[in-house]
């Protein structure tokens, strides 16, 4: 569960002491997460509300009776968006076969329920704005969503190749995983450019950034399992539920650091409980990033537009 004012108010720092060094925020760095947190306990969660088209989206996504060309219809009237969709269903990964699907509602078919909330959220927060355009603050929203989609087509991969979660499923967690570090960018823009170098900034944000983003979630009406993961992700085995989802993003937030620098590899899988329990070694990790390496990276770009 995403924690509650009253845990977090067990855990607020003794003191709040500043340093004099000319690089030291006015407020401890773990203060300055903690009274985001709190915000968002309290409701008061300033991230920009999703955009009409994704909200729309959501509904129909929701309605039991809604048809396929009913669905269609709404994602249709954001052309940008039809056209991602549409990229995602005839990339390499989700499209092996390479016959090119040209149909909206064969495209929808083809994603499913899911990767089409997915992709109309992630497109929608893409679009936005975010950090009211500040160019220092640009290449580290970037680098969010970078990460966010690689850790997205992992997961889609270790879901389908363990059987541990449904693909579907854990892509969309992937692609959510850090929109707690998101929310920290944004809202406080010159601490997380200023000290984006600070090992302490850096951690705090790392520990902090999966409860921030369980309470977005949901706020945003998120799936309860989706939303679960995410928050805990952080949470050592022995303080939560072992569940798949949860040891697939895991694993898959682990392995996204080995995609450019494959000697970590060994250590990565050997020092995660989430591999065992997945049944993936060294090896199989290996032989995986070999067999499915062209599709990840085809399924990032089509998740980032690039």
């Amino acid at each position: 569960m995403p924690p509650t004012t009253e845990r977090m108010s067990a855990i607020e720092p003794e003191s709040a002491s500043v340093s004099t060094s000319p690089r030291t925020p006015k407020l401890r760095p773990d203060a300055v997460v903690l009274k985001l947190s709190r915000e968002l306990a309290a409701g008061d969660v300033r991230l920009p509300s999703l955009p009409d088209i994704a909200l729309r989206v959501q509904k129909v996504l929701d309605d039991p009776r809604a048809s396929r060309s009913q669905v269609a219809k709404v994602v249709s009237a954001d052309a940008a968006l039809a056209a991602r969709i549409m990229k995602l269903a005839n990339s390499a990964f989700l499209n092996p076969s390479s016959q090119p699907i040209t149909d909206l509602q064969r495209a929808l078919t083809q994603l499913g329920h899911q990767l089409v909330r997915c992709s109309a959220v992630s497109f929608s927060l893409q679009q936005m704005q975010l950090g009211g355009g500040s160019e220092a603050l640009r290449p580290h929203i970037r680098e969010i969503w970078r990460k966010g989609a690689l850790v997205a087509a992992i997961s889609y991969v270790l879901a389908r190749e363990t059987g541990a979660a449904k693909p579907d499923v854990a892509l969309m967690c992937g692609l959510m995983h850090n929109i707690g570090e998101l929310y920290i960018a944004i809202s406080e823009p010159r601490t997380f450019t200023d000290f984006a170098d600070d090992e302490a900034w850096r951690g705090m944000v790392q520990e902090w950034h999966p409860r921030i983003a369980g309470l977005i979630l949901k706020h945003w009406k998120f799936p309860a399992d989706i939303t679960a993961a995410i928050a805990h992700q952080n949470v050592p085995d022995a303080e939560r539920e072992i569940d798949g989802l949860t040891d697939v993003l895991v694993a898959s937030r682990a392995l996204e650091t080995c995609v450019l620098q494959r000697e970590l590899l060994d250590d990565t899988v050997t020092g995660a409980m989430a591999f065992q329990r997945l049944h993936l070694s060294t090896d199989d990790c290996t032989r995986l990033f070999a067999a499915a390496g062209e599709q990840i990276k085809a399924l990032r770009a089509a998740l980032t537009g690039g």
